[in-house]
């Protein structure tokens, strides 16, 4: 009986999970093809709510300074604009004025500490908002970069990282018996990574067939490969921020999800990777 019922709240959860993740690749996918300027206003948004997230992870439920914390949006969508105008998709006066909007906001953080609500540790306070920058805003950026020189490669990236989520979620939960982590995410098994780093190789492999003549076929695997094992640790390092807050997810927005930084953990780390896979590998 207790049997039927864990399969039960599986098929429920990868239902939940499924539509969720599918929900969003179409978000995705109208903001790449829709133009720079839909990408860059959804994914704006998504960068400074996974931002946000992980500020209230970071400062494990205390009271913010309001200035501090207005001054560090306004600096998370600096970054966002300064990195995404690299993608050539933006006039170059913006380009210029957005990188000097974030370095008067790395002059400005500091000195505002110094006369924001004394904290205990303002040098902390200081220290992760850089952090949940360079940790979840550049990434997303980066996506735009290396995704403008061709659309449907960015597309693919988050086929693979849904893939690999989907595949590993499923093996895992049918025959994951080996911990893959279990220090920091108990659940996660080798069976569950190998399932979804073969559900993103076989992916790779009709990737020619779904998008001819944008990579070889090895390539396409060399992609599949790095997303599957740099999403992995993505996601591991999400789960070590969480253990380390005491919280089960970054956030309630998507169901089945959690958080933003729950939905895009992945990205994280493997969205760099490929942008140097891309950029100066191929």
């Amino acid at each position: 009986m207790s049997a039927i019922y864990q399969n039960k709240k599986i098929v429920k959860n990868l239902l939940t999970r499924t539509l969720t993740g599918i929900l969003f690749i179409v978000i995705i996918t109208t903001a790449v093809l829709s133009g720079a300027y839909t990408f860059l206003f959804i994914f704006g948004i998504i960068s400074l709510l996974g931002y946000i997230e992980f500020i209230n992870l970071t400062q494990f439920g205390r009271k913010f300074d309001k200035i501090l914390l207005m001054l560090d949006m306004a600096g998370a969508c600096a970054l966002f604009l300064a990195v995404f105008s690299f993608s050539g998709q933006l006039p170059y006066n913006f380009q210029k004025a957005s990188i000097l909007t974030y370095v008067i906001y790395l002059i400005a953080r500091p000195v505002t500490q110094l006369y924001s609500t004394p904290e205990k540790s303002p040098i902390t306070s200081w220290a992760y908002s850089i952090l949940g920058q360079i940790y979840v805003v550049l990434p997303l950026a980066l996506l735009g970069v290396w995704g403008y020189k061709s659309d449907y490669q960015l597309f693919m990236n988050t086929e693979f990282v849904w893939t690999n989520d989907t595949g590993a979620y499923i093996v895992g939960c049918t025959l994951g018996k080996h911990r893959l982590f279990e220090r920091i995410s108990p659940k996660k098994s080798w069976e569950g990574f190998f399932g979804g780093l073969a559900f993103c190789i076989i992916l790779a492999s009709l990737a020619n067939y779904i998008i001819p003549g944008m990579l070889s076929t090895a390539q396409w695997i060399g992609m599949g490969i790095l997303t599957s094992i740099f999403s992995t640790w993505g996601d591991l390092c999400e789960s070590l921020l969480k253990r380390t807050a005491g919280v089960k997810d970054s956030g309630k927005i998507l169901p089945g999800h959690g958080g933003i930084l729950d939905r895009f953990d992945s990205e994280w780390i493997a969205s760099p990777v490929i942008f140097i896979y891309l950029t100066f590998v191929l």
